[in-house]
């Protein structure tokens, strides 16, 4: 035999003897203790149940002879301890059920062979899944969305939103279900937002023609959708016909349309300006130079320029005439503005510097530290308004208006919006305004749109027509603008009366007394009110809050309709304020769909577009991104200022179309439902539901045809359990997860639900 043969041979019977060995030592389970067949077991009870909360524990008894082991079939019921021997105690938990349905598990416990199974339950919830009514096609919401034309859709490729653009894209607002589109304005403008008008009474040609403007108003009309559009009464641009020809003629019939003064605060101590009351604080940053008047010089000056105090003293010399200081150790030089009249000056003591030259000035002059920059504070010249030098006195330099210094009386203008890019119109006496040109000629204007079927009109800037924000004086002008404004729209053939809103950026109470001149106000203090509620996850004060401003209002106008909005253009957009929460930014569409009010969406809103002002208005201002590749975005409305890293192919409409549960959805969804339940769409808002929870926001919606809603928002991140007083049978819209169990109603976080009450 070979020796690997011999070899397999032992193996083989070591094998066999090892076998032999185990068998007659009973080796089969070493841990049973040899018991596993005889061990006797009881567990009582055998049957278990829990409720939703799970607040309690259950205690079984194991009663054997030998050692035992407990294990549970799933990871929601909890055993301890897990191992025993001979009789103990055998604890039962089980966690939490709000928001899910009934559920079941087994307890098992084994000892030696004997095993015992334990029943275990736990109550659930009803899970609500909406179940809305049938929407019948009628829209009952009055939902507005704002649109800036240049950046929403472009119909001609030149990147540049337009009137056919907005027609291509109705049956997209359609489908939100609004009833009216604020455009922004439409007019001829100086810069590219349009709130500089240059001419009231056509279209900016970058949108097209007045014929493709008559087209959208009637297009849309056929959807049920209304045309507001966007009028601008406190000022015009100032390269407005009437400004340019007012300022350069004293005679010109446009004169009047303005406030001039050649010393505004002489002016306005005397009472001299009637829309701004006698007495009030001058404030230099409102007055800007027309540059007519005698305000510059030619002839030989000497400049002599103290540092230490900040002044410049002007002299008339015939001394020689210099040159301008070689010296580039010296960064100190006058301005008078022609091409190559920077004359650096010679420094000749401690902190003086002083110059003679020949000037030739249309203008006057400045004062500058650098020879290439206006930057960083480098301009020095007067206080806006501050009036001619007056030679051989000291100037006070000032380089935060840094106006210019001039050498005669000029006559200045008034703009509230501290830029001289406005010019604010001149209406006299609040009492009179109708009277004055100013108001005539804006009113036959606004008539020209209202013939040819504009529906209404949201009022820029209202709070800054006249002086005082605070006294009657702008409801007043308010008042006769929208009497005027609706009686041209029911000559017009209109039964109804015209829509008209307010923007009033204030918060309340400040807004109460703009329902004594306008139907509707702008509720700014409802954004910043909710916002500030659900990043604070504290929503029980909130309707209160609301119902509260509403009752204020209806104490001014008995049929105000409060204009209810998130962000709008001239904000940081929702979604930057709420952190880009994707659960706060659904959840503030669904709260300002279910509030009372007359909503207003910004354009992007409803697909979560995020940008603050940080870097420009435009920002805030993003074009629509209608397809995937982006290739319809129309840039160039807003100068290419775009967030790339926001505007992509997920944010884009056709993305979101495609989504059930994308915010695009949300908005649709909650919007369908305003215009299906008249209590959501034109209801009083109740805030006494007596449902009990920091985090939760809740109100009756109540319509005058009897019908009732009830609306619940968890502003917190986390599952609230309220207890409801309330019928919840009829859940007709959910927001993330809700369920019921008896009375009481479990809301995931940031979850609302909304029933309809019999």
């Amino acid at each position: 035999m070979r020796f690997l043969d011999i070899l397999d041979s032992l193996k083989l019977c070591l094998t066999a003897s090892a076998l032999l060995l185990a068998v007659s030592c009973g080796t089969s389970d070493p841990d049973e203790g040899g018991n596993k067949e005889t061990a006797s077991l009881e567990v009582a009870p055998m049957e278990v149940s829990f409720d939703v909360k799970a607040s309690s524990s259950w205690t079984l008894t194991v009663t054997t002879d030998a050692s035992w082991t407990a294990k549970s079939s799933a990871s929601w019921v909890k055993v301890s301890p897990a191992s025993g021997t001979g009789k103990g105690l055998l604890t039962v938990s089980a966690e939490s059920n709000e928001g899910s349905p009934e559920r079941s598990a087994t307890v098992t416990v084994e000892a030696g062979t004997a095993v015992k199974t334990v029943s275990v339950t736990q109550k659930g919830e009803n899970v609500l899944v909406a179940s809305p009514d049938g929407f019948d096609g009628v829209k009952r919401a009055g939902t507005t969305y704002q649109l800036q034309i240049y950046s929403f859709a472009d119909s001609n490729g030149d990147g540049v939103g337009d009137f056919r653009g907005i027609i291509d894209r109705l049956d997209y607002l359609d489908g939100l279900g609004v009833t009216a589109l604020w455009l922004s304005p439409i007019h001829p403008a100086m810069s590219y937002h349009g709130y500089d008008i240059t001419d009231y009474y056509s279209v900016n040609p970058l949108y097209g023609t007045e014929s493709d403007l008559k087209e959208l108003i009637d297009k849309a009309h056929e959807k049920d959708i209304d045309i507001y559009l966007d009028y601008v009464l406190n000022h015009c641009g100032k390269d407005h016909p009437w400004f340019l020809d007012a300022k350069k003629d004293p005679d010109s019939p446009y004169r009047d349309y303005f406030i001039f003064s050649s010393n505004p605060a002489a002016d306005i101590a005397a009472g001299n300006i009637a829309m701004i009351p006698k007495g009030s604080s001058f404030d230099a940053g409102q007055w800007y130079s027309t540059g007519a008047g005698d305000i510059g010089y030619t002839g030989r000056l000497h400049f002599l320029v103290d540092w230490s105090g900040k002044t410049v003293t002007v002299t008339e010399t015939a001394a020689d005439a210099q040159s301008s200081n070689s010296d580039t150790s010296v960064n100190m030089f006058i301005y008078t503005g022609n091409p190559g009249a920077n004359y650096r000056l010679y420094r000749t003591g401690d902190n003086l510097y002083e110059i003679t030259i020949d000037v030739n000035t249309p203008w006057g002059f400045l004062v500058r530290t650098s020879s290439t920059s206006w930057d960083g504070g480098t301009k020095w010249g007067g206080p806006q308004g501050s009036g001619p030098i007056v030679l051989g006195e000291p100037f006070k330099l000032n380089n935060t208006t840094a106006a210019d210094i001039i050498f005669g009386e000029t006559e200045y203008y008034h703009s509230h919006m501290w830029t001289d890019w406005f010019v604010d119109f001149n209406y006299g006496p609040a009492s009179s305004c109708g009277e004055s040109p100013a108001f005539r000629d804006l009113a036959a204007s606004a008539d020209k749109w209202i013939g040819m079927g504009v529906d209404g009109l949201r009022l820029d800037a209202v709070k800054h027509i006249y002086w005082s924000e605070r006294s009657d004086e702008n409801p007043t002008f308010l008042d006769t603008w929208y009497r005027h404004c609706n009686a041209s729209y029911k000559a017009a053939g209109h039964t109804d009366d015209i829509y008209m809103v307010g923007e009033v950026f204030s918060d309340a109470p400040s807004t109460y007394s703009y329902y004594r001149g306008l139907p509707s106000v702008f509720e700014f203090s409802f954004w910043w009110k909710l916002s500030e509620a659900l990043n604070n996850a504290s929503g029980k004060s909130f309707p209160s809050a609301i119902v509260n401003y509403h009752n204020n209002y209806r104490s001014y106008r008995a049929d105000a309709v409060p204009a209810l909005k998130l962000s709008n253009h001239d904000e940081d957009r929702a979604a930057s304020v709420l952190g880009k929460s994707a659960a706060k930014i659904r959840q503030a569409a669904a709260v300002l769909l279910t509030a009372e009010g007359k909503p207003f969406i910004y354009h992007g809103e409803e697909l979560g577009y995020w940008g603050t002002k940080e870097n420009g208005d435009e920002y805030v201002r993003t074009p629509i991104a209608w397809s995937k590749d982006l290739s319809d975005l129309c840039s160039k409305g807003v100068s290419g200022k775009v967030d790339k890293s926001m505007v992509t192919a997920d944010i884009s409409v056709e993305a979101q179309g495609e989504d059930e549960g994308s915010l695009l959805n949300v908005y649709r969804t909650f919007s369908r439902l305003r215009n299906t339940y008249p209590a959501l769409a034109t209801g009083t808002m109740d805030a006494s539901t007596g449902i009990d929870d920091n985090a939760v926001a809740s109100w009756y919606m109540t319509s005058t045809d009897g019908g009732r809603m009830l609306v619940v928002h968890n502003f917190s991140s986390g599952k609230v359990r309220v207890a409801v007083k309330d019928d919840m049978s009829s859940p007709v819209a959910v927001l993330g997860t809700a369920a019921t169990d008896g009375g009481n109603l479990t809301l995931g976080g940031n979850s609302s639900v909304v029933f309809k009450l019999k």
